[in-house]
């Protein structure tokens, strides 16, 4: 299952266009990651690039588990 373009498209307003990763591992502590984004190009890697990411992986595909993050903190995120 994936998220629904809608449940994408809210998170993308609440975040900003800008990756919402928290993550102290990524040395971001309590500040938001901050990279800018661009909505149009989602899913690649490279500059302004981003994906949907589940906040907690054993949650479902919902707007309230869904984040924002840069391509950079997207990929960190996949081997953690």
């Amino acid at each position: 299952m994936a998220f629904s373009d809608n449940d994408i498209e809210q998170a993308w307003k609440r975040s900003g266009g800008k990756c919402e990763c928290r993550r102290w591992n990524h040395k971001h502590n309590v500040v938001r990651c901050g990279q800018a984004l661009a909505f149009g190009i989602r899913g690649t890697a490279g500059q302004g690039r981003w994906e949907a990411h589940r906040v907690d992986r054993s949650g479902g595909d919902t707007l309230s588990n869904c984040e924002i993050l840069c391509w950079d903190c997207y990929k960190r995120t996949l081997y953690e």
